[in-house]
């Protein structure tokens, strides 16, 4: 059987987590296909600087589909959206290019990837199955747009991008991986590219006061600071910097600095290097109760027993 030609990313982690990877299929010059599954919000400038998946000069088909996590795309036109679990994304030269084109702001994703670049020899490639039927049915799609399609995947999109994931993991035969692209491929030409839901799209500056709002929160935990304090440093109403931190990180204000708290301090725990006071106190909690009861809420288990189950399992 012939295997693909392959590559593959090692992705720092955000925190003392398991690091992230991303492995890429070269199945030609013209057509990759990538597993992303990454727990930080950038990528390193090394994937983007890789000769392998520069491609030539020509606009991409960009297909992402997304497993869990949030990913933040920049557009062309200025603004930012975001593509969610189970949201399958389709671009052609609607948003931005490189390393600021994309993040993930809850610092957790994981998805596939086809990047197809429609150029004659591709279509010879995919002749056998109407191959230039297929590229052009994807780029006329977009002959009207300015921003990419997004929407919720259906039932056989599902099926079909669960495959793709297992076979671009287990390094499949470069056959089954073409099989793989020209279903997806089929099964996107079927879709009319106008049954989206309502999409949520941000100006830079209201993304970057979200961002700026959790730089601020991580930077001191044990500090508490409201909405109505941090909305005022940015010259904003309480309701509108909440809005911002929810459309960005998919989480209402309190939520999110919750969930900062409780995995800053499960690291924490772990590290094993603090007690439990000198923890709570860390991540904002003055009484160890009520610290305890926190972390019990979002953990579902007690402090002491997540350190016990957790030192077990690395024994």
């Amino acid at each position: 059987m012939a295997r693909c030609k392959s590559i593959e990313y090692t992705i720092p982690a955000a925190d003392s987590a398991q690091d992230g990877k991303m492995n890429w299929m070269i199945l030609s010059q013209y057509l990759y296909a990538g597993y992303v599954n990454i727990r930080s919000r950038d990528l390193p400038q090394c994937v983007f600087e890789s000769s392998y998946i520069q491609g030539a000069d020509i606009t991409p088909i960009k297909i992402n589909y997304c497993f869990r996590g949030r990913c933040e795309v920049m557009l062309n036109k200025g603004a930012t959206t975001f593509v969610v679990g189970d949201e399958i994304a389709v671009d052609y030269g609607t948003s931005c290019e490189g390393r600021k084109a994309f993040f993930y702001p809850t610092s957790e994703y994981e998805g596939v990837e086809l990047i197809v670049i429609p150029a004659k020899p591709l279509e010879k490639e995919l002749s056998p199955y109407g191959g230039k039927e297929l590229i052009s049915g994807l780029t006329d799609k977009f002959s009207d747009r300015s921003i990419p399609f997004i929407t919720v995947s259906n039932a056989r999109i599902r099926r079909c991008m669960e495959d793709f994931k297992d076979d671009i993991i287990s390094g499949a035969d470069e056959k089954l991986l073409m099989n793989d692209v020209v279903r997806l491929l089929f099964l996107l030409n079927d879709l009319p590219f106008k049954d989206e839901k309502r999409r949520t799209f941000c100006t830079p500056s209201q993304v970057d006061i979200a961002k700026k709002t959790v730089e601020i929160i991580t930077g001191d935990l044990s500090k508490r600071h409201s909405a109505e304090e941090l909305a005022a440093s940015f010259g904003v109403s309480e309701s509108s910097l909440k809005n911002y931190c929810r459309v960005v990180f998919g989480k209402g204000y309190q939520d999110m600095i919750s969930e900062i708290r409780m995995k800053k301090a499960a690291e924490l725990i772990l590290k094993g290097e603090d007690s439990l006071g000198e923890i709570a106190e860390q991540v904002g909690y003055q009484s160890q109760s009520r610290f305890s009861k926190a972390f019990f809420k979002y953990h579902k288990v007690l402090p002491m027993e997540y350190k016990r189950r957790n030192y077990s399992a690395m024994l």
